[in-house]
């Protein structure tokens, strides 16, 4: 049996799948009770002060939590709650954070989600190992853990609305030129400051992403009928290329992973994922899936996502240029402008087949994002692919 789990890893990831099952359900007969660091709390209201003080007042002689609350939150991938925290005299003196925010997998379609997708431990490794060594526009974070065996997992990060006034960005909102410019310039941050750096080499690979995703989710067929669903947003040049999107997707992962230098992607940098803050300065949360790779993934998925096509025509060259600065200046090794270009040219069909899947989805697979949220990416994707002769870039 055990040869056939490994030849097949949807059957593998379904016995995973019922042991979580197994470990929720028991949960409901005894919930657990965080105490010490080592516990994983089923979500930020399920902590205690007592879990509070041990991952929050570690550093901070005679610091306890006293109490806290979740002034509010909201439910989708993870389960979201603002945190505030009240702490002794000492914790107060040291300034430890009071505004935080809290995401935790506690239902059990979405421990299903970040587990099957293999992306249970990305905020861990992003907040407790990688955070500290970029200055990009980020959250803080002060703890993350998973824990393998349930599949919970919780992390707490700095409240970025409460503390910088920030607005989160919606997945179809039009950016404005500048607000391209500085998110360009936020992604050249965190990829030259962790470029080459041996403390990505915990994080997946963008060949292994790709491997786990087609056998969570039967990427080449859902992918061909979501082009299927989305048809009259794809050009014409296009249609009926799906089995041609995908392996031009397979090859576009090997160059980001074999001949390209490795450094921190968020992996999946569309606009959506992003946050403006009062001072007007773009930035990135949500870190569940962050890879390693080719620095043209993340940059191709955030252009090609966040403008419409009209725009990313006018504008993607500068924002190249503005990209390739700044990633020098943080100490990436800047290509030049033709081999960037080639290098953003291959990578824009991931930012494509992430969402033609999505809305391909089976009867059976959850609901990810609606279909007119979907729809528009694929067209601005898709539109992309289809400018940039992707095909040609690609040699397919």
């Amino acid at each position: 049996m055990s040869g056939f789990l490994r030849r097949d890893p949807r059957i593998a990831l379904g016995a995973r799948a019922m042991g979580v099952l197994g470990c929720a359900l028991a949960e409901k007969v005894r919930p657990p009770s965080p105490r010490t660091v080592d516990d994983v709390p089923i979500s930020g209201a399920d902590v205690t002060p007592e879990w509070l003080t041990a991952v929050l007042c570690a550093d901070v002689p005679g610091a306890q939590v006293l109490s806290f609350s979740n002034p509010g939150g909201s439910s989708g991938s993870t389960e979201r709650l603002a945190l505030r925290v009240v702490y002794n005299d000492a914790g107060q003196r040291a300034g430890l954070p009071t505004e935080l925010f809290t995401k935790a997998g506690t239902k059990i379609s979405q421990r299903l989600l970040t587990g099957g997708a293999d992306v249970l431990h990305g905020e861990e490794h992003f907040y407790m190992t990688l955070r500290g060594k970029t200055s990009m526009e980020a959250p803080r974070g002060y703890w993350a853990k998973a824990d393998d065996r349930s599949w919970r997992s919780i992390t707490l990060m700095e409240d970025v609305a409460a503390t910088k006034g920030a607005r989160f960005v919606g997945p179809t909102e039009r950016l404005t030129h500048d607000q391209m410019r500085d998110l360009v310039r936020t992604l050249a941050c965190m990829h030259g400051q962790l470029w080459e750096d041996p403390a990505i080499d915990v994080l997946r690979s963008l060949r292994q992403y790709l491997e786990r995703t087609t056998a969570m989710v039967a990427l080449r067929t859902r992918a061909a009928v979501g082009m299927e669903r989305a048809a009259d947003e794809i050009p014409m040049g296009l249609r009926g290329q799906a089995d041609r999107v995908y392996e031009a997707t397979v090859r576009a992962m090997d160059i980001g992973t074999d001949e390209m230098p490795q450094t921190l992607l968020h992996g999946d940098a569309h606009v959506g994922q992003t946050y403006v803050t009062a001072a007007g300065k773009m930035g990135y949360a949500d870190w569940h899936h962050c890879l390693r790779g080719g620095w043209a993934y993340d940059f191709a998925y955030a252009v090609n996502s966040a403008c419409e096509p009209e725009d990313r025509r006018q504008w993607e060259r500068e924002l190249m240029e503005v990209y390739l600065k700044a990633l020098a200046e943080y100490g990436g090794a800047a290509p030049s402008f033709d081999d960037a270009w080639l290098a953003y040219r291959q990578q824009s069909f991931w930012p494509l087949t992430a969402w033609i899947f999505t809305i391909g989805r089976a009867w059976y697979q959850p609901q990810m994002q609606p279909v007119d949220r979907c729809k528009a990416i694929i067209r601005r994707t898709a539109a992309a692919v289809d400018d940039l002769d992707s095909f040609g870039a690609i040699g397919l």
